[in-house]
């Protein structure tokens, strides 16, 4: 039998991200980071530019990026590749 009383207002946000953390690490207190893996790219030369490298190490001309996905602008979550309306709160990506 179920009383129907929503908990979530008990959850204590730094407990959840203390034990996420140690789940993942084995330790108190970790922090996960979250990093943009940034794809190569191919110079107008034919190279191709690794994503760590700002110019091209054959001709030196600067590597043009574009970026891989977009802010939502209601919510700031990020879109996929293909993405045409948010994952998060269903916004159109403009």
């Amino acid at each position: 039998m179920g009383s129907n009383i929503d908990l979530r207002k008990y959850q204590d946000v730094s407990a959840i991200e203390d034990a996420f953390g140690k789940i993942l690490s084995g330790k108190s207190g970790y922090k996960p980071i979250i990093e943009r893996r940034v794809d190569p790219v191919k110079c107008e030369c034919g190279t191709i530019i690794p994503g760590d490298k700002k110019f091209c190490p054959t001709c030196g001309k600067k590597a043009e990026r574009k970026p891989t996905s977009t802010k939502c602008v209601k919510c700031g979550n990020f879109f996929e590749e293909n993405d045409v309306f948010c994952g998060e709160c269903g916004a159109k990506r403009e």
